[in-house]
């Protein structure tokens, strides 16, 4: 196995992905949608958005694959970030002796296929890739590699989008990588109850300082027990990805999503009219009654149950603690 050697610009990587802020941060809707594009488009078993910093490569948006990190030195995308432009693509790495001995190869998720387009900063500062994994060899043509291209270009697009002023995004930004790593969820890419209750209390305050209010939409896989008996704890994780994706979906811009655990999802709306809060409710109960989840081959509904609390006024005062556990008790 050959280790990634780092860029001559390693330096200048290292402050574009520390100013972008998107190290240990929450996946989002508008990266999730184009990595399922392309899992779909090209039908491989994994498309990742990843951020090749340090010793790590953070999954910004994946479908397929149930980690949000690997390291970077076992890791593809690696490579793939010295080629500035063109993708670097391994039909078979079983055939490729920078590879043939690599622990994701001999290993979960066993890679036989890779294709990773270098993906830039606004400034064309090679901050990741968008990549492709699967788990049989493959080829790749011209077209394919055009393809990817234009995947990577969509991905760059948005990120040279203006961030918006939020309390979210000014949350990310006031949190350090090491505090950042502690409140995400590892597994499903959202904040953790931590993280949830860190983002709320920000938003309680802010909302009682503008007169506005404070809607939190409860998600939970009713299904739970069933499916962990059924599937186990390994596929479970598929569900509850599944889950937050959609929800992460359907929510506004400046929401913010956090996990109760495997099973339970909380959603923070602010300034939202109560009739745009029952619209996105009845928008994810349709949402999950139409969609099927497949994974290895089985195809399963996911079933849920949604609740919500929406806080103004003196309700605004309590503790993030105090207005989750309420929350809670809505069953």
């Amino acid at each position: 196995m050959q280790k990634p050697v780092l860029p001559i610009n390693e330096d200048e990587r290292s402050r574009a992905i520390q100013k972008l802020g998107m190290i240990y941060s929450p996946s989002e809707a508008r990266f999730d949608r184009i990595t399922r594009l392309a899992c779909r488009h090209f039908d491989t078993d994994s498309a990742l958005l990843t951020i090749v910093y340090k010793e790590t490569q953070w999954f910004k948006s994946l479908q397929g694959l149930s980690v949000c990190s690997t390291d970077r030195e076992i890791s593809f995308c690696g490579h793939a970030i010295l080629n500035e432009d063109e993708p670097l693509v391994v039909e078979n790495a079983l055939q490729d002796s920078r590879f043939v001995d690599n622990p994701l190869v001999m290993e979960g998720p066993k890679i036989r296929f890779y294709a990773g387009q270098p993906v830039k900063d606004p400034f064309g500062v090679v901050i990741g890739t968008l990549c492709l994994i699967d788990s049989v060899p493959r080829s790749f043509s011209k077209e394919d590699r055009q393809d990817l291209r234009d995947f990577g270009r969509l991905v760059e697009a948005e990120i040279a989008q203006p961030m918006e002023d939020s309390v979210l995004s000014r949350f990310v930004f006031s949190l350090t990588e090491n505090q950042r790593s502690l409140l995400i969820d590892p597994i499903i890419g959202s904040w953790n109850r931590r993280g949830l209750e860190a983002l709320l209390q920000l938003e309680l305050q802010h909302a009682s300082r503008k007169n506005e209010n404070v809607s939190l939409i409860w998600v939970k896989l009713s299904s739970f027990d069933l499916l962990l008996n059924r599937f186990g704890h390994e596929r479970i994780v598929d569900f509850s990805k599944f889950t937050a994706s959609i929800i992460r979906d359907n929510l506004p811009k400046g929401a913010g999503i956090g996990s109760l655990g495997a099973d339970s999802f909380v959603a923070v709306c602010s300034g939202m009219p109560a009739d745009l809060v029952s619209r996105l409710i009845e928008q994810l109960k349709l949402q999950f009654s139409q969609l099927t989840l497949e994974t290895h081959g089985v195809k399963a509904l996911v079933d849920v149950e949604i609740h919500y609390l929406t806080l103004s006024g003196q309700d605004l005062k309590g503790t993030a603690v105090q207005v989750v556990d309420k929350l809670l008790t809505l069953v």
